[in-house]
């Protein structure tokens, strides 16, 4: 068993707020393995399972792991893309499927213990000791030496219990003894879940890390850093708890380029106010993620002492100037464009939690390699080491809130919601990389939609909440509305009350799904107005984001709550994608690529979120891999990706006739850092044709463009001349500077085509014999094979097993005596039974080609791939299947024995997977019109 699971989760767990430095000696880590039972019975506080006995408990369990995680049972090893929960926590676990799993029956109660030795150093002398919980789902009864520290409610926000007046008994080697209880009831409707809510497997018990740490009587509960770019400073609020008014609280402070700084606060009942002018000044910006560290004393001697860091930035909006007034996020008073994924924080070991911290930094430094510079942690509060290494390694941060599931729209549940509002808040407001808050996602916020929809039905006359009627409300809210429903100005309450706790960062109402049938997805007051859709072809994505931008617009009711108005807030995307939650595993490249160049081509559109970094269980629309392990693209998903594009007005692919106009409008956008001038626009056309030829220079030329800083705009219109014959065209275009620096790239393509090849070409120097697809004349596979009339229509045959194809290519009155050499020619590939998109997870297989009986090829193919690259299959309305070119070239000998076994007006062309192959993946053969390459099986006889 690897270390990471023996003593998993080892790092300090708040890196933010750190007291301990040497684990083991001023700080306990308490991750590894507890005895531990689960209660189905709900009997072990009656039966004191709290108290002392020397006997251990049966079973064990590894925290910070969730009881439905194989982590939790040191199975961590054999999770992965398919292998993601344990079935320890089932009631009947041979009854438990991927299907069911999520609704299964499981255990509710869970009972943690462990005994532990309290160092005797002079860090734990004449101290509190407090044992911290990361995170625990969702109520949480802690014992020390069997006597009752208290109990908690919720399931994200830490939380921590003094044991100091129940450290005895102690037993003969001097430990004390904890017992957790922690309950998370199957019907959790009224708890804030997230996705747990039927929609990823649950996580029930303790899920981040567990610690002791000696603290002193007084000592320091909490602090705030807010900074001023302007002014270049920092404020510190600093809350003490039993300090006296004369007590000294030292600030220290280390800048990004190491000068020091020192002040003293004065604390008036328990609180210091205090604003430091920097001596230099660093700001935080994904690019330069610059931290300055602090370190707090509190005492003359000192009695306690906290290390801390901060950043220097400031996040806003602003209209900018311009006849359509498009809206810029600002980071440090510089617009920026966002490029974010979607981050649902999975992981198929740990469900909630991460194995090893190395896959949390690892998670953030794909999603800057990808390109992006936001991730949106979606409907869950997440680890507080993927903010600190989100602050250390620059991206910024649109944190989720977690909402309640179906039905969970009570007084209770909004209780609920808004005290881990409040905690949250609390929690991370230091971290710079956090730069919005999202309160709700679509109708998860209302209970889900049979709530919602009902509240609709029957809104409130005078616009209050049935909250405020069941309680008094602590606010009255400012944008009460006649005709709101209850849910919707609940929303508008807590979009108030989280701008009153944070007014530092943008807050969203709701992510908003602005479907044609489902309107009731809008907003009320909000710093950002987004809007989510989930498209594949791109005639209707283009609508559809043409009509979103056309109809936003200062003083606009569209996506909005009536009684609403949109005020210049920034547009943004909060999810999309071509690939949603249901549409199994398949290829994202080539809707990723034509649906975010289709964003980038409107200035009013702000910041757009795909969806999402990673697969996660069943959903599998992820850049990576649930396991992490990347997929494959076709090209460099930054191409469409960047601070600096080249939006294109032109389908990503399309069939023209030969010697036709291809006719482009490109734009410019540009949001580097940096300001590139004097850019000239260079482009280049190539092709490869029905004979697998390729040929370059079918087009080119270099215009100069206007590229204008923090701007999208018209660069230029190309109009170019087709090729004259059948031709896969590549259009590359790529923008410089004058010296030479690559800034901006796209590319698209074209089938210039007058309809399929014909069977049977004659040359000037040869003849051509096509075989298409679906007009076999013989075919036998051990495992079965497509059907003729799919294969028509998909042009591309497949068998399974082991097997082959054969088509009889007529030679008419063709002389095969003179032939010189024939150049047998293919595009084939394995076949699997699904279409995942092309990753490490090859499939390989055995095609053997023969001519009359006599093999011409032997080789091994690696896959079924299916990305970007598989154009014709898109074209065609596939999903991007392509092969690999096989080819050979059969002369000399070879031709003159292919020439003996000649007898038939015909050749035989057979592709086949050998019986006796190692390699048996079946056999697709893809057509002119499908896969990578515009041709079919080809014999190419050259006289």
């Amino acid at each position: 068993m690897p270390t990471q699971f023996l003593y998993p989760r080892p790092e300090y767990p708040r890196p933010e707020r750190q007291r301990g430095t040497l684990p083991g000696y001023d700080w306990l880590n308490l991750n590894g393995p507890w005895q531990f039972r689960f209660d189905p019975a709900r009997q072990g506080v009656d039966q004191h399972w709290f108290e002392p006995e020397p006997a251990d408990w049966r079973e064990q369990i590894i925290v910070p792991f969730c009881w439905e995680s194989l982590a939790a049972w040191g199975e961590g090893d054999a999770a992965g893309n398919d292998n993601y929960y344990s079935t320890h926590v089932f009631q009947n676990p041979l009854e438990v499927t991927r299907a069911n799993h999520r609704s299964a029956r499981r255990h509710e109660v869970g009972w943690y213990r462990r005994w532990i030795t309290i160092p005797d150093n002079e860090a734990w002398r004449d101290r509190q000791v407090i044992l911290h919980v990361g995170a625990a789902d969702f109520f949480t009864d802690a014992w020390c030496n069997g006597h009752f520290l208290g109990q908690h409610q919720g399931g994200y926000t830490p939380f921590e219990f003094d044991l100091t007046e129940h450290l005895q008994p102690r037993d003969e080697t001097g430990r004390i003894l904890l017992v957790l209880r922690v309950e998370d009831p199957m019907d959790n409707a009224e708890q804030p879940v997230g996705k747990q809510w039927h929609w990823y497997t649950t996580t029930s018990g303790i899920w981040q890390t567990v610690y002791l740490e000696p603290r002193p009587r007084v000592h320091i509960r909490s602090f705030r850093v807010s900074t001023d770019v302007e002014q270049g400073t920092a404020r510190f609020v600093v809350q003490a708890a039993q300090a006296a008014d004369d007590s000294p609280l030292q600030l220290d402070l280390e800048g990004p380029d190491g000068r020091m700084q020192q002040a003293t606060l004065k604390l008036r009942q328990g609180l210091a106010d205090h604003e430091l002018k920097l001596d230099s000044l660093h700001l935080w910006d994904p690019n330069t993620p610059n931290l300055y560290k602090v370190v707090l004393r509190l005492g003359r001697n000192p009695v306690d002492t906290v290390r801390s860091y901060f950043g220097v930035r400031k996040v806003d909006f602003e209209l900018t100037r311009g006849a359509e007034a498009p809206t810029a996020m600002r980071v440090n008073g510089v617009p920026r464009y966002l490029r974010g994924a979607l981050y649902q924080s999975y992981y198929p070991e740990g469900v909630y939690t991460a194995g090893s911290v190395e896959t949390l930094k690892n998670d953030i430094l794909y999603a800057k390699k990808f390109g992006f510079n936001l991730l949106r942690i979606h409907i869950k509060v997440d680890d507080p080491l993927l903010l600190y290494w989100a602050d250390k390694l620059g991206i910024l941060l649109m944190a989720d809130f977690p909402n309640f599931g179906e039905g969970g729209d009570t007084p209770l549940g909004r209780q609920r919601f808004e005290t881990m509002l409040r905690e949250t808040i609390e929690r991370d407001f230091n971290h710079p990389s956090i730069f919005a808050w999202c309160l709700f996602n679509e109708t998860w916020g209302f209970g889900g939609q049979t709530g919602f929809l009902d509240a609709l039905a029957h809104p409130s006359p005078a616009g209050l909440s049935q909250r405020a009627e069941a309680q008094p409300p602590k606010r009255q809210s400012a944008a009460v509305r006649p005709g709101m429903s209850s849910p919707q100005q609940w929303v508008q309450e807590m979009w108030e009350l989280a701008k009153e706790l944070d007014p530092t960062r943008l807050v969203e109402d709701m992510s908003v799904c602005h479907w044609e049938h489902l309107e009731y997805y809008q907003h009320c007051d909000t710093d950002i107005n987004s809007w989510h859709f989930y498209l594949s072809d791109y005639a209707k994505a283009k609508a559809h984001i043409e009509k979103v931008v056309s109809s936003t617009f200062v003083g606009s009711s569209f996506n909005y709550v009536p009684g609403f108005l949109h005020k210049g807030q920034p547009l943004i995307n909060s999810e999309y994608g071509g690939i949603g939650a249901l549409d199994g595993d398949r290829d994202i490249s080539w809707s990723f690529k034509f649906l975010t160049n289709e964003l980038r081509r409107y200035q009013q559109v702000a910041a757009y979120i795909y969806t999402e970094l990673h697969d996660v269980e069943w959903e599998y629309n992820g850049f990576l891999n649930y396991d992490r392990t990347p997929k494959e693209f076709g090209y460099d998903p930054r191409i469409i990706n960047e601070s600096n594009a080249l939006p294109l007005n032109a389908p990503p692919v399309q069939r023209l006739p030969p010697g036709a106009t291809l006719r482009v409008e490109v734009a410019s956008a540009h949001y580097s850092t940096r300001r590139c001038d004097g850019v000239s626009l260079q482009w280049a056309m190539a092709g490869i044709d029905t004979r697998g030829r390729f040929h370059q220079d079918l087009a080119g030329g270099r215009v100069p463009i206007p590229f204008p800083h923090r701007r999208v705009a018209p660069a230029h219109t190309l109009e170019l001349i087709l090729p004259n014959s059948t031709m896969l065209c590549t259009l590359r275009l790529i923008a410089q500077t004058a010296d030479g620096q690559k800034v901006a790239e796209n590319f698209l393509h074209v089938l210039v085509s007058p309809g399929y090849p014909p069977e049977r070409e004659e040359t000037p120097r040869g003849l051509v014999l096509r075989g298409n697809p679906g007009a076999w004349a013989g075919a036998e596979w051990s495992a079965g094979r497509g059907e003729r009339d799919k294969a028509r229509a998909e042009d591309a045959c497949y068998g399974v097993g082991y097997g082959f194809f054969e088509w009889h290519l007529p030679l008419g009155e063709a002389d095969l005596a003179r032939a010189r050499r024939v150049r047998v020619l293919c595009e084939a590939s394995s076949h699997r039974r699904d279409a995942p998109q092309t990753d490490a997870d090859v499939f390989p297989t055995t095609l053997e080609m023969s001519l009359n009986g006599v093999r011409v090829y032997h080789g091994v193919i690696k896959n079924h791939p299916h990305d970007a690259r598989g154009v014709l299959s898109y074209l065609r309305g596939g999903v991007g299947a392509y092969g690999y070119p096989a080819v050979a070239n059969v002369e000399g000998s070879l031709l003159q024995e292919v020439l003996r076994q000649t007898t038939a007006p015909f050749l035989r062309l057979r592709c086949a997977v050998p019986e006796q192959a190692p390699a048996q993946g079946g056999l697709t053969l893809y057509g002119a019109e499908c896969g990578r390459f515009p041709y079919s099986p080809t014999l190419a006889i050259e006289w």
